[in-house]
Protein backbone atom coordinates (compact mmCIF):
# COMPACT_ATOMS: atom_id res chain seq x y z
CA UNK A 1 0.00 0.00 0.00
CA UNK A 2 1.40 3.38 -1.03
CA UNK A 3 0.93 6.26 1.40
CA UNK A 4 -0.30 9.54 -0.06
CA UNK A 5 1.25 11.55 2.75
CA UNK A 6 4.41 13.48 1.93
CA UNK A 7 7.62 12.52 3.64
CA UNK A 8 10.72 14.51 4.40
CA UNK A 9 10.67 18.24 3.80
CA UNK A 10 7.80 18.28 1.31
CA UNK A 11 4.80 20.23 2.62
CA UNK A 12 1.42 18.53 2.76
CA UNK A 13 -0.85 19.15 -0.20
CA UNK A 14 -4.30 20.73 0.29
CA UNK A 15 -5.90 17.32 -0.28
CA UNK A 16 -3.67 15.70 2.37
CA UNK A 17 -4.32 18.49 4.88
CA UNK A 18 -8.07 18.18 4.29
CA UNK A 19 -8.00 14.40 4.74
CA UNK A 20 -6.11 14.81 8.03
CA UNK A 21 -8.66 17.35 9.25
CA UNK A 22 -6.11 20.18 9.38
CA UNK A 23 -8.13 22.55 7.19
CA UNK A 24 -11.09 22.92 9.54
CA UNK A 25 -11.77 23.64 13.18
CA UNK A 26 -14.65 21.99 15.01
CA UNK A 27 -16.34 22.81 18.32
CA UNK A 28 -14.10 21.51 21.10
CA UNK A 29 -10.87 21.66 19.06
CA UNK A 30 -9.95 25.02 20.60
CA UNK A 31 -11.37 27.01 23.48
CA UNK A 32 -11.48 30.75 24.00
CA UNK A 33 -9.07 30.42 26.95
CA UNK A 34 -6.66 28.42 24.73
CA UNK A 35 -6.58 31.35 22.31
CA UNK A 36 -6.09 34.14 24.88
CA UNK A 37 -2.25 33.83 24.82
CA UNK A 38 -2.40 34.06 21.01
CA UNK A 39 -4.53 37.21 21.35
CA UNK A 40 -1.97 38.74 23.73
CA UNK A 41 0.80 38.01 21.20
CA UNK A 42 -1.34 39.56 18.46
CA UNK A 43 -1.87 42.76 20.50
CA UNK A 44 1.90 43.07 20.95
CA UNK A 45 2.46 42.36 17.23
CA UNK A 46 -0.07 45.01 16.16
CA UNK A 47 1.51 47.60 18.45
CA UNK A 48 4.66 47.24 16.31
CA UNK A 49 2.99 46.95 12.88
CA UNK A 50 1.78 50.52 12.52
CA UNK A 51 -1.53 52.26 12.07
CA UNK A 52 -1.56 53.13 8.38
CA UNK A 53 -4.32 51.50 6.29
CA UNK A 54 -1.77 49.60 4.20
CA UNK A 55 -0.08 48.22 7.33
CA UNK A 56 -3.36 47.05 8.84
CA UNK A 57 -4.49 45.54 5.51
CA UNK A 58 -1.31 43.44 5.32
CA UNK A 59 -1.25 42.42 8.98
CA UNK A 60 -1.73 38.85 10.17
CA UNK A 61 -5.11 38.58 11.92
CA UNK A 62 -4.61 35.24 13.71
CA UNK A 63 -5.30 36.05 17.36
CA UNK A 64 -7.35 39.18 16.61
CA UNK A 65 -10.61 39.65 18.57
CA UNK A 66 -12.90 40.22 15.60
CA UNK A 67 -16.55 41.36 15.58
CA UNK A 68 -18.97 41.16 12.66
CA UNK A 69 -20.58 44.61 12.30
CA UNK A 70 -22.31 44.13 8.94
CA UNK A 71 -23.02 41.03 6.87
CA UNK A 72 -25.23 39.59 4.18
CA UNK A 73 -25.93 36.68 6.56
CA UNK A 74 -28.06 38.07 9.45
CA UNK A 75 -27.43 35.17 11.91
CA UNK A 76 -23.72 36.09 11.90
CA UNK A 77 -24.28 39.74 12.83
CA UNK A 78 -22.49 40.74 16.06
CA UNK A 79 -20.66 37.41 16.33
CA UNK A 80 -17.35 38.05 18.04
CA UNK A 81 -14.34 35.97 18.96
CA UNK A 82 -10.64 35.35 18.50
CA UNK A 83 -9.50 34.43 14.99
CA UNK A 84 -8.17 30.88 15.15
CA UNK A 85 -7.95 30.22 11.41
CA UNK A 86 -8.09 32.21 8.21
CA UNK A 87 -8.61 30.86 4.72
CA UNK A 88 -9.05 32.45 1.31
CA UNK A 89 -12.76 33.15 1.88
CA UNK A 90 -13.35 32.83 5.63
CA UNK A 91 -12.30 33.72 9.15
CA UNK A 92 -12.84 31.00 11.76
CA UNK A 93 -13.37 32.42 15.24
CA UNK A 94 -13.90 30.95 18.69
CA UNK A 95 -16.31 32.95 20.86
CA UNK A 96 -16.40 33.33 24.65
CA UNK A 97 -18.71 30.29 24.92
CA UNK A 98 -16.08 28.17 23.08
CA UNK A 99 -18.28 27.89 19.96
CA UNK A 100 -16.59 27.88 16.57
CA UNK A 101 -18.03 30.18 13.90
CA UNK A 102 -16.96 30.30 10.26
CA UNK A 103 -17.43 33.84 8.96
CA UNK A 104 -17.45 34.53 5.21
CA UNK A 105 -15.28 37.47 4.20
CA UNK A 106 -17.35 38.32 1.14
CA UNK A 107 -20.19 40.69 1.95
CA UNK A 108 -19.11 41.23 5.57
CA UNK A 109 -17.64 44.12 7.54
CA UNK A 110 -15.54 43.40 10.63
CA UNK A 111 -14.10 45.51 13.41
CA UNK A 112 -11.41 45.08 16.03
CA UNK A 113 -9.65 47.20 18.62
CA UNK A 114 -6.14 48.42 17.97
CA UNK A 115 -4.97 50.30 21.03
CA UNK A 116 -7.64 52.89 21.75
CA UNK A 117 -9.02 52.85 18.19
CA UNK A 118 -11.70 50.76 16.55
CA UNK A 119 -10.52 49.51 13.16
CA UNK A 120 -13.11 48.53 10.55
CA UNK A 121 -12.15 46.20 7.72
CA UNK A 122 -14.18 45.20 4.69
CA UNK A 123 -14.10 41.45 4.09
CA UNK A 124 -14.22 41.93 0.31
CA UNK A 125 -10.76 43.55 0.57
CA UNK A 126 -9.37 40.51 2.42
CA UNK A 127 -10.29 37.77 -0.05
CA UNK A 128 -6.73 36.45 -0.20
CA UNK A 129 -4.96 33.66 1.60
CA UNK A 130 -3.24 35.20 4.64
CA UNK A 131 0.28 34.60 3.27
CA UNK A 132 -0.62 36.11 -0.09
CA UNK A 133 -2.23 39.18 1.48
CA UNK A 134 0.82 39.83 3.64
CA UNK A 135 3.10 39.78 0.58
CA UNK A 136 0.86 41.81 -1.75
CA UNK A 137 1.16 45.52 -2.38
CA UNK A 138 -2.28 46.75 -1.48
CA UNK A 139 -3.15 50.02 -3.13
CA UNK A 140 -5.75 52.51 -1.98
CA UNK A 141 -8.25 51.11 -4.51
CA UNK A 142 -8.28 47.85 -2.50
CA UNK A 143 -9.25 49.67 0.68
CA UNK A 144 -12.71 50.86 -0.36
CA UNK A 145 -15.94 49.61 1.17
CA UNK A 146 -18.64 47.21 -0.02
Amino acid sequence: VVSTQSTGKQPLSHKERRSLGLSSLKNGDATFSDLLPLHELWVDYMSRVGTKNEDVARADLHGCFLTVVKTLSPPLLRKAGIVAMETLNTFTIVDREDKVHVLPKKGSVFSFMMGESVVTIFGNNFIFRPGERIMKKIGKQRLVGL
